[in-house]
């Protein structure tokens, strides 16, 4: 066996922004967290405990070693029903779009309602120096997830806190230890105004025959791959893949590492789905879902 598979659940403690493509003056979040953006915000995190000394850490070794021995999924918003946690998970559907499902009892809602349980906004502007008065033109409204999801149906009833559910792969489990010890992290952006922080709330070590999402896993090859008609990753569409049929909607990858735009691609969201059958994917450094070929009954 190459991979052990972990489940580790992060508790929200204050607002989360993931970009996503603006709409005008409104900056859209995603309704999850990234593998990528978890990766970065690690990386970053024990190359400070490291190398806390150091005038420059090496975040650029740390980021390396932490690709070759982890691979992350995305984290998904979860509720907490007494002691289990239930993530909601996003599915696209013939004639309804997204629909979010709650892994456990299976409540379903859509994508705006989802949005509208989950998200909150902040207002902001740029100043003008000469005047000390919001520059024209520049008021803006940040999307953010909410600490505590919202209940519209019952406005007396006790605030219920939002939590991040996901799953880790580890080669080397040197790296266990170096991850679980990490209790605080701030992810996502405009952390320096207090946003994306996130407390570990449990680590959970799972056997070898434990299901991904639901979805079966296998652990002894190059890289961890996952069996599912269902992607809750993101799938590069480039001259390797096959013209499988997927449903669901496109979005474009991008953004920057170490100080350079980093190679964007077309890529199906997560939630798309397959329209025949299950299939082999196979989970990249950065939690994207490689096709990986026909699942095998």
């Amino acid at each position: 066996m190459i991979w052990t598979l972990h489940r580790w659940v992060w508790r929200l403690k204050s607002p989360l922004f993931i970009g996503m493509p603006p709409a005008g003056s409104l900056s859209r979040c995603r309704l999850y967290l990234l593998a990528r953006t978890l990766h970065g915000a690690l990386a970053a995190e024990i190359a400070r405990l490291k190398h806390g000394d150091a005038r420059q850490p090496d975040y650029g070794k740390i980021g390396w070693e932490l690709a070759l021995n982890c691979r992350f999924t995305y984290l998904y918003p979860a509720e907490k029903s007494g002691e289990v946690f239930l993530p909601w998970l996003p599915k696209y559907e013939n004639g309804k779009g997204c629909q979010w499902h709650r892994k456990g009892d299976e409540e379903t809602a859509t994508d705006r309602e989802f949005r509208r349980r989950l998200l909150t906004s902040r207002a902001g502007t740029a100043i003008a120096p000469e005047s000390d008065s919001a520059s024209e033109g520049t008021l803006r409204e940040t999307e953010c997830m909410n600490p505590w999801w919202r209940d519209e149906t019952n406005s007396h009833a006790e605030p219920k806190p939002v939590f991040l559910l996901g799953y880790l792969f580890l080669r080397n489990n040197g790296f266990r230890r170096q991850l679980s010890s990490i209790d605080n992290l701030f992810v996502g952006g405009d952390t320096r105004y207090g946003l994306g922080e996130i407390t570990l709330a449990t680590w959970d070590d799972l056997p070898i025959d434990e299901l991904l999402f639901g979805k079966r896993v296998t652990l002894t090859n190059e890289d961890p791959q996952v069996y599912s008609n269902f992607v809750w990753g993101d799938v590069p569409i480039n001259g390797h893949t096959p013209n499988i049929e997927v449903r669901g909607a496109k979005e474009l990858l991008g953004g920057w590492e170490m100080a350079n735009p980093f190679k964007g691609c077309l890529a199906w969201a997560p939630g798309s789905f397959l329209v025949r059958g299950q299939e082999r994917w196979a989970i990249d450094t950065y939690g994207n879902w490689i096709y990986e070929g026909v699942c095998q009954p």
